[in-house]
């Protein structure tokens, strides 16, 4: 129990009839009645009120919340005594989570049951515990205060915001363009599934001309396909330490996870089996490919908290285990960072020594910085070593993807804030044959 400021107020008001005391025969028993006093009602005020932990409470949270949005906590609260009392909350939120309201201040009616109600914006992804909720109640009186810590444990997982960038992004400025681009590729007979000859039309691809139909009948005939489905498509990320490079306070490894949400959801709608590899020096997740709500919940489950480590990343192990899993053909979109050339040699000397049947699209996130010191203005000397460090590394980087497309595995190295749209597009243009896998953003 602690004193409100009301007794303490009126502890300092006691200073007068002290001064009293000092009055021959009245000051004395003026100042004890009324301490006497003031610790009756002291008393009075602790037994009338409840203690805190007789006050029903509970945590109302989705068990999932969205990365870097606010996501709603509602916190319920029931007087089990017919008093009016004054409340503060403080729950104890997770450290790698902004909050809006930390110190909620309220009054609880006789008898109420209220909603308070505060959101947080977390900032990584992961699994957290909400372990405990402190609560301070003013007496009947406003002369004590009494303090607990509840032990109320909610477990929540942070998942990046697949919403928000599905609307912002593919379902307002990019849903049209893929539209339009599965019907120009409908138009134009581009597909790997054949399904029916029709008429030639300005436009088709001559190379789809059937021309033993158009010898018989005198007039030109193409033949129609359509996307292939139940195509494998692989996420195959890499955790090593060249992914924990931060680009505007966010690792490489959230652009890739964030990424690899949309081209999982992207997939799957358009009913490919699409499956998930995690790796640095060890295989970490694995989840085979395979289609459905139910199989994108799986793959959620195994993203939403995949971490970057110190160790290097072992690609044999990773392709290796790729090709035990599915030696069918597969699209394998492998989200890494080859920093030089003999990383992109260890990638080629992999692919080809293990799975060289898979098609291989390297996806690297492009760091603006580097780009915009080797356009700045040289003003002093000191510009001129930065400039030409930025224009060497971007040279090298270039010499870097080179090789691997070379090889054989393409490339598209593209900017954070475009990285998840321009990825699910490749992914939309390589299924459909509108845009040939080697050409880079």
């Amino acid at each position: 129990m602690f004193f409100s400021k009301r007794f303490i107020l009126l502890a300092l008001i006691g200073v007068i009839p002290a001064a009293l005391s000092f009055i021959p025969g009245i000051g004395v028993y003026v100042f004890l009645v009324y301490n006497f006093l003031l610790f009756t009602l002291l008393i009075i005020d602790f037994s009338l009120s409840p203690k805190p932990d007789e006050f029903v409470i509970t945590r109302n949270m989705d068990s999932k919340l969205s990365l870097s949005v606010w996501n709603g906590i509602s916190i319920n609260i029931e007087n089990p005594v017919s008093h009016k009392f004054k409340v503060k909350l403080r729950d104890s939120v997770p450290e790698s989570f902004d909050v809006d309201n930390e110190i909620i201040d309220f009054v609880i009616h006789p008898k109420e049951n209220k909603s308070i109600n505060y959101r947080v914006k977390p900032k990584k992804r992961g699994e957290y515990v909400f372990p405990d909720l402190h609560i301070r109640v003013t007496g009947v009186l406003g002369l004590c205060v009494q303090s607990r810590t509840l032990k109320i444990t909610n477990r929540i997982k942070v998942y990046p915001n697949l919403k928000d960038m599905r609307n912002s992004h593919i379902l307002t400025y990019h849903k049209k363009k893929i539209i339009d681009g599965m019907q120009k590729m409908r138009s134009l007979g581009v597909g790997t599934e054949f399904e029916s000859i029709r008429e030639y039309n300005p436009g088709d691809n001559y190379r789809h001309i059937n021309w033993t139909v158009t010898a018989r009948t005198g007039h030109l005939y193409t033949n129609h396909y359509e996307p292939e489905k139940s195509q494998y498509v692989y996420l195959m990320i890499d955790t090593s330490r060249v992914m924990k490079d931060e680009i505007d306070g966010i690792s490489k490894l959230d652009y890739a996870v964030n990424a690899a949400f949309i081209v999982a959801e992207t997939a799957l709608n358009y009913g490919d089996n699409i499956g998930l590899l995690s790796f640095d020096s060890e295989i970490n997740r694995m989840v085979a490919a395979g289609k459905g709500a139910g199989h994108f919940r799986r793959l959620a489950d195994n993203l939403y908290n995949v971490q970057t480590t110190e160790t290097y990343a072992d690609y044999q192990k990773a392709f290796s285990t790729l090709q035990k899993e599915q030696n069918r053909q597969s699209l394998v979109l492998l989200f890494t960072d080859p920093f030089n050339f003999e990383h992109a040699k260890d990638i080629v000397k992999a692919w080809k020594g293990y799975a060289p049947r898979h098609k291989v699209m390297v996806l690297a996130i492009k760091n603006p910085a580097l780009y915009i010191e080797s356009k700045k203005e040289v003003a002093q000397t000191e510009d001129i070593f930065d400039k030409s460090a930025a224009i060497k590394l971007i040279d090298d980087r270039q010499r870097t993807f080179s090789i691997l497309e070379m090889s054989g595995i393409h490339v598209l190295e593209s900017e954070p804030d475009k990285f998840s749209i321009d990825t699910v597009n490749r992914y939309i243009a390589v299924k459909t044959g509108l845009q040939p896998l080697r050409v880079r953003a």
